[in-house]
């Protein structure tokens, strides 16, 4: 029986928006595609059925072939987490899950994104890093 990985990643980034407005980008694929994407790659494609135990297929494109992210909501409590499966090729085609909360802040809210059951340390500090770009990216999103 394998054992459950406990490596993971992390990333937060506060937002001067309500937090009802990011949460709700997450799941509008017209605003996602601007910002799910790590690094320099951008979404080439993103299906979304945003409801619990919906489906969303994730294709990031850099300079190669698309690389495809495919899972499916666990939990949607608007506007507080978002809770959902992750597979890809980073995390070697098995099952891992990334929770997303929302707390309001004074003239915003926080957006703190915890990623587990990454396969190795190399690739839990890779997903980290695409995590924090996507935040960063959430960040600059248009809100108004």
């Amino acid at each position: 029986m394998a054992t459950p990985s406990l490596n993971r990643a992390s990333a937060s980034v506060t937002i001067q928006a309500p937090a009802e407005t990011v949460f709700d980008a997450w799941l509008d694929p017209a605003i996602a595609g601007g910002f799910l994407a790590a690094g320099t790659m951008h979404v080439s494609r993103f299906e979304n059925e945003p409801r619990e135990g919906g489906a969303f297929r994730l294709d990031m494109l850099g300079d190669g072939e698309p690389i495809e992210h495919v899972g499916r909501y666990v939990l949607i409590e608007r506007p507080r987490r978002l809770v959902f499966t992750w597979i890809s090729a980073g995390t070697d085609g098995m099952l891992s899950l990334v929770t997303v909360d929302f707390t309001p802040v004074d003239g915003g809210v926080r957006v703190d994104l915890e990623h587990e059951g990454i396969p190795d340390a190399e690739k839990a500090g890779r997903h980290t890093n695409g995590w924090h770009t996507i935040l960063g990216k959430l960040a600059q999103a248009p809100f108004n």
